[in-house]
């Protein structure tokens, strides 16, 4: 009976294999290795999607937000009370997010890249019901300066959203002209677009 070798077995693998060939099934050997653990799983998962995202599109439904549907309140990383209401009338980004959740890490690099371009001319609100120290690692880990709240009270239900990533870009008149669940690129063109249009 013929001993198995390894050498044997690596050689036989050669002769059927190209180097392309190779190197794909060692990228998907470290892929698979990588997704049994916890930590390595979240970034590899996160960064495969960032390379598959796509740009959003314009809402279809029209349904406009009033005054009184913001009325409720976040609490920045500082812990100071902020009250919705007070970005009507002007464009809002509002994006529901977690640190644990591999869409939403993904796309969070595409509105820190559209937050560097508008700033505060949108009011760009990341809302997350995590706890305020775990947030600011996270955005000091990453070096993002976006602004991000926790929720600490019900969101309206007009926001209301089975998963997240959850995000909800809002007209100075209160149109929700973009809904979109899962993650995007949002410093596409089409969003630029959009805002510029709106600050007209």
């Amino acid at each position: 009976m013929k001993k198995f070798s390894l050498a044997d077995q690596w050689h036989k693998y050669r002769r059927k294999k190209t180097v392309v060939g190779i190197a794909f099934d060692l990228l998907f050997t470290a892929l698979l290795i990588s997704m049994i653990f916890p930590v390595s799983r979240r970034v590899v998962s996160s960064t495969i999607i960032r390379y598959s995202l796509f740009q959003p599109r314009e809402s279809e439904e029209v349904t406009f937000v009033s005054k009184e549907q913001l009325d409720w309140e976040v609490e920045d990383l500082a812990g100071n009370r902020i009250k919705m209401d007070q970005f009507f009338g002007r464009p809002v980004f509002l994006n529901f997010w977690a640190t644990w959740c591999p869409p939403c890490i993904a796309e969070i690099p595409s509105i820190q890249r559209l937050y560097d371009i508008y700033g505060d001319k949108v009011a760009f609100v990341l809302a997350s019901h995590e706890e305020a120290e775990k947030l600011s690692a996270f955005l000091k880990k990453k070096k993002y300066s976006l602004p991000v709240y926790v929720i600490d009270e019900e969101v309206p239900e007009v926001f209301y959203s089975r998963s997240i990533p959850a995000t909800f870009l809002i007209s100075p008149q209160g149109k929700i002209v973009m809904k979109k669940q899962g993650a995007a690129k949002w410093d596409g063109k089409r969003v630029k677009q959009l805002l510029d249009r709106m600050m007209e």
